[in-house]
């Protein structure tokens, strides 16, 4: 397969999963509300994130940074929308109240895990899902990710928010709370522990400068042994 041809696929696959990321429809979620399908369909779009997350790093740097200027602004259009719907829900992960399932919480006492209302529970869903998604990104190229964020207020808010957010939601698995623990570090949600470290960060060998070429070494002459000289006697 050629170079040109896998950069196309790369493309293609990216654009199709963004495409259809931002529509909020989940089928077998409205026939079964249970926490159970609800993380089992959340782990199966991270699979999805994931490849398509390996395929932005696959494009060429030119490609690459104008899919993350269309990705983030996409991501941040959804999570704003959604975050309103959040907001005046009053639904607060991990609070008390009506929900299809309760999580009994360090204090001892029932909470909600999920909203009861299915519509609310969708805006969750999505906000949980492109957070995670942008963490991805910002944790494999955080130096272009705080560049975005230098030059969109918005776009910054909107990620501390969102991570500091989905964080309080019970019963996430280990792997999802370290991505999110770690974003929240690099994205200065939370101070940075001494010992932090970014195991994603994508470490891009330094580019070769065209400079003037060294000038040429001088080969060692060679030094001609003579024969034995004659003597003038000998003359």
């Amino acid at each position: 397969m050629s170079l040109r041809f896998s950069y196309w696929i790369s493309w293609l696959f990216v654009v199709a999963f963004f495409f259809l990321n931002s529509f909020p429809v989940r089928i077998v979620a409205q026939e079964d509300d249970s926490v159970e399908m609800f993380f089992k369909l959340f782990v199966a779009k991270r699979m999805e994130q994931l490849q398509a997350v390996k395929n932005i790093l696959n494009l060429d740097m030119e490609r690459q940074k104008g899919f993350l200027d269309k990705i983030t602004l996409k991501i941040q259009e959804v999570m704003t929308r959604h975050r309103v719907s959040m907001e005046t829900s009053g639904y607060i992960p991990g609070a008390p109240g009506p929900g299809p399932a309760h999580h009994l919480g360090e204090d001892g006492e029932e909470s909600s895990v999920l909203p009861a209302d299915p519509a609310i529970r969708e805006s969750l869903s999505l906000v949980l899902e492109n957070s995670c998604l942008l963490c991805d990104i910002v944790l494999r190229l955080p130096d272009e990710m705080h560049k975005r964020f230098k030059a969109n207020k918005d776009l910054d808010l909107i990620l501390k928010w969102s991570v500091g957010f989905v964080k309080q939601i019970p019963l996430l698995d280990e792997s999802t709370q370290r991505l999110l623990n770690l974003c929240s570090q690099e994205i200065g949600v939370i101070p940075k522990e001494a010992e932090y470290h970014n195991p994603y960060k994508i470490v891009k060998p330094a580019q070769k400068r065209f400079e003037d070429p060294p000038p040429p070494t001088k080969k060692p002459r060679l030094k001609l042994q003579r024969g034995p000289k004659m003597s003038r006697p000998e003359l």
